[in-house]
């Protein structure tokens, strides 16, 4: 038999990871419009505002990756930034778990790329619309490699690599950019020699790229802790009757009943699932036997650390100590959603499962061997079909009204940077509009429109509320239910009304004012002449300072590892033969 060359297995892992992506997305990927699901928003030219830069005092969440979607689309129309992230994510997942796994066999790699792409805990995260978590999941092998490089002496490519990865998961988001910090200190603790060093230049690292984020949250006021037992809404649950854990072991667990997988619910499928993770366990085990590669030790760490996390809120009286603790530190809140964390625990499995198939391919004696590998490939899609085809059709793109353009360009004729525009109604900032189908979608009135606007924050999960966590939303509310609101928001701000009709609004509970726009989805109402909107927020400068140099600190990284990769290649070229 002719024995494939490193090329015709590059083309075939490209070609796999190319064909899960496709199968994954489906017409979601071609299709024109706009995936608009749970917290999943992208609109056609999202205007630029200072909210993106966290310069309002409102919780950095989408900082900077919001500021960041905002230029996209100005260069190419929104859905098609929509379609570069979905794909490119996916894509860069199955790709990058492959430096991880480049001792394996062709089978073995293909088993950690169809692990690491097709699992609960990715749909589950793109069933919720959190896009930057699952863009930050496919960075995180990137950060393994570049902490594994600095671990072992090589500074020269190792820190230009750690910096890019690290700054590229701060941007999808803060949570992703603080689990990429903890990834990379997990693999550099577990070295032999300078420990300490290298943990500090991690550190200092992860607190440099994050600080687009973490200064303005430093820094803003108009922030208040989130009242309503938020761990307890957002703890892991148990999908089956297995119970949580062999949820959460499996890769699944989500808090959010309509994001679980119907298959998920069926405890033969979670078990066959347990096997996976068993065999994958087994895999990482051997890794370390075979290497002593002291990644492996760190990745075992951070994902056991991880599973922690994640049981935590389900431990009788440990999620209402934790609610009791964000009432003093609000900064808790970013960690409420603990089943989000188990990216490491993902990764340690698809590079276990990886070095199991490798083993099993390896005794090519035994009869069954390789088939028993080869059918390790495809097994976790083939226990998550829901998965395939856009989320079993799911994310079907559809087009925005051309209403909200109309509303949209009146807002922007008449440009007033200091005064607001609240959204009504005045229950949640979840929205079902519909032209998309009725799904569940955070507000996309923020991102659309120019200029302040203002939705209520609450978060309504069965009869829990999540409270606002700005204070400035907390005082609309109550004006909105004073005798005369018109007079109240004008007060604090507010100059229009943006009724999104069909939404429960009951035309008779609209503050008055001149109707500026009425139509079969929106009416826009001017209360009239209005105060200037409170300053809330971090200062200015020192933020754009930032974000400057943060702009010109991952450029520059890029160039130097581009220079150092050449430079290896011209080196290499030069010994003589």
């Amino acid at each position: 038999m002719t024995r494939r060359g490193p090329e015709t297995e590059r083309l075939v892992e490209w070609g796999w990871c190319a064909l899960l992506v496709v199968a994954a997305l489906g017409p979601a990927l071609w299709r024109a419009g706009y995936v608009l699901r749970s917290d999943m928003v992208f609109v056609p030219h999202q205007p630029w505002k200072g909210t993106w830069l966290g310069l309002d005092g409102t919780v950095g969440r989408a900082v900077p990756a919001d500021a960041i979607v905002s230029v996209l689309t100005h260069l190419v129309s929104g859905d098609v930034v929509q379609k570069l992230v979905l794909g490119g994510s996916l894509l860069l997942a199955g790709l990058a778990v492959r430096a991880l796994v480049a001792d394996c066999c062709l089978a073995g790699r293909l088993a950690a790329t169809t692990l690491y792409v097709w699992n609960p805990w990715v749909e589950e995260r793109l069933a919720i619309g959190q896009w930057g978590t699952v863009l930050g999941y496919a960075l995180l092998p990137w950060v393994v490699v570049a902490a594994r490089g600095l671990r072992r002496d090589r500074p020269g490519r190792g820190v230009p690599l750690l910096v890019l990865a690290l700054a590229g998961c701060s941007a999808c988001t803060p949570s992703a950019g603080l689990l990429a910090g903890a990834t990379a200190l997990a693999v550099v603790v577990t070295g032999r020699n300078g420990r300490a060093t290298r943990a500090g230049v991690v550190v200092l690292t992860t607190l440099v790229v994050s600080l687009p984020w973490v200064l303005p949250s430093l820094l803003g006021g108009g922030l208040r802790a989130a009242s309503g037992g938020q761990f307890q809404v957002f703890g892991a649950r148990a999908e089956s009757g297995l119970g949580t854990a062999a949820s959460v072991f499996s890769l699944g667990g989500i808090w959010k009943a309509a994001a679980v997988p119907p298959e998920r619910t069926s405890s033969a499928i979670v078990l066959l699932s347990l096997v996976v993770t068993c065999v994958a366990i087994a895999g990482a085990a051997r890794w370390w036997s075979v290497t002593r590669d002291r990644t492996c030790l760190g990745l075992a760490l951070l994902a056991a650390v991880s599973v922690v996390l994640a049981l935590a809120a389900a431990v009788p009286g440990v999620a209402a100590a934790l609610d009791s603790a964000s009432v003093s530190v609000p900064a808790l809140g970013f960690v409420r959603d603990s089943q989000r964390f188990l990216a490491p625990l993902a990764l340690l499995l698809a590079v276990g499962t990886a070095w199991s198939v490798d083993w099993l391919w390896r005794r090519a004696r035994v009869d069954g061997a390789r088939i028993l590998a080869g059918a390790l490939v495809p097994l976790p899609a083939l226990l998550l079909p829901t998965m395939a085809w856009g989320l079993h059709g799911d994310f079907r793109p559809v087009q925005y009204p051309a209403e909200w353009g109309t509303v949209a360009r009146q807002l922007a004729d008449r440009p007033q940077p200091d005064r607001a525009t609240v959204v009504l109604p005045w229950h949640g900032s979840y929205r079902g509009f519909a032209w998309n189908g009725h799904h569940a979608v955070l507000d996309p009135a923020d991102r659309f429109f120019p200029g302040p606007v203002l939705v209520d924050d609450r978060l309504y999960v069965g009869s829990h509320v999540v409270g606002s966590e700005r204070a400035l939303l907390g005082r609309v509310g109550d004006a909105l239910a004073a005798p005369d609101p018109a007079r109240r928001l004008r007060a604090l701000g507010v100059r229009r009304i943006l009724v999104e009709k069909g939404n429960g609004q009951p035309a008779s509970a609209v503050p008055t004012g001149r109707i500026v726009h009425d139509g079969p989805q929106l009416r826009l109402v001017d209360l009239g002449t209005a105060a200037s909107l409170p300053r809330s927020g971090p200062p200015t400068l020192p933020v754009l300072a930032v974000d400057a140099g943060w702009a010109v600190l991952v450029p520059a990284c890029a160039a130097l590892l581009v220079a150092s990769r050449r430079g290896v290649s011209v080196r290499q070229r030069a010994r003589p033969r």
